[in-house]
């Protein structure tokens, strides 16, 4: 099916995207801001690209619109969060957490967009996000005792915004005045409105003014945000082709492929990325990934 290939490649591309981000926000941004500054720019710049190729059409339902408006705007909130805990956090446990958003979409798709599953589809569902947490637990050595990270909570709030941008992309491209490039505009617009209302600042711009290397940091901020602006593509159109709950399941797989190519990056590049490996860590979250990979093998098998 259409919407599982590009589920899968959406958590393929957004993984790049991901580590990429860890690399810019904890070696090469003195804050999260002068990255959401740069951004804020790459996202008019986009939007208005697609619009030109790809306007509205005259009988877009606003009903329908105001969803996708929504949907922009609980997306835009929840990268600002998830790059404030990336800065901060090791990218294999901040991203496993976020992954457990389908739980929320799914107890929300059901009364909002009258979707329906069954069994298998609510144990592929727990299993994943089961295998989500484990993997964001940490051994505390002061202490032993093993903990959710201090920003699990907040992870969270990120996973339950997703959520809801999700139903709310979902419900505007039912309307089938409504294409997913219109919703990657508006996507576009929400999110470099609230990335400049946490950003536009004189001490943003004096810091972007006086970064070391600015021409090649920037470059890789707007590369990385190419690589996500590919995966949120690949989403839309999953989303819009296939049942919003078992879509987000399977791009939960990308914990996953975070956590490999975090071992790979580790190994051949030290220092890359804030990554911390021990044997317990990486048994506990091999046992995660298990937990994932059932997941979505069940919801492949189910559909």
């Amino acid at each position: 099916m259409v919407w599982i290939l590009t589920s899968l490649g959406t958590a393929i591309v957004l993984t790049f995207a991901n580590i990429t981000d860890s690399h810019i926000l904890s070696k090469k941004v003195p804050n999260v801001f002068s990255y959401l500054l740069v951004m804020s720019i790459f996202q008019i710049l986009s939007a208005a690209i697609v619009f030109a190729f790809s306007p509205f059409s005259a009988a877009a339902d606003v009903t329908h619109f105001l969803g996708a408006v929504g949907g922009g705007l609980a997306n835009a909130f929840a990268l600002v969060l998830l790059f404030n805990c990336l800065q901060k956090g090791e990218v294999s446990r901040v991203i496993p957490v976020t992954s457990s958003f389908p739980i929320f979409v799914a107890l929300l798709s059901m009364p909002l967009l009258g979707e329906i599953l069954n069994f298998w589809e609510w144990l592929a569902i727990f299993l994943t996000v089961a295998g989500a947490v484990l993997i964001s637990l940490q051994r505390d050595s002061h202490k032993q005792k093993t903990r959710l990270q201090n920003s699990f909570l907040l992870l969270l709030l990120t996973a339950f915004l997703f959520a809801v941008s999700n139903i709310g992309f979902k419900y505007a491209m039912e309307a089938k005045t409504i294409s997913f490039w219109n919703v990657f505009t508006v996507n576009g617009i929400c999110c470099a409105v609230i990335a400049l209302l946490f950003s536009a600042r004189k001490s943003t711009l004096l810091e972007l003014k006086n970064l070391r290397q600015r021409t090649q940091k920037i470059g890789l901020i707007l590369g990385s945000q190419s690589i996500a602006a590919l995966g949120i593509t690949l989403s839309f159109i999953a989303i819009g082709s296939g049942p919003v709950a078992l879509v987000s399941t399977i791009m939960n797989i990308r914990p996953a492929f975070v956590f490999i190519f975090s071992i790979i990056i580790s190994r051949f590049y030290p220092g890359f990325i804030n990554e911390r490996l021990t044997k317990d860590t990486i048994i506990v979250k091999l046992i995660g990934i298990a937990m994932i990979t059932g997941g979505v093998a069940i919801i492949s098998l189910s559909s």
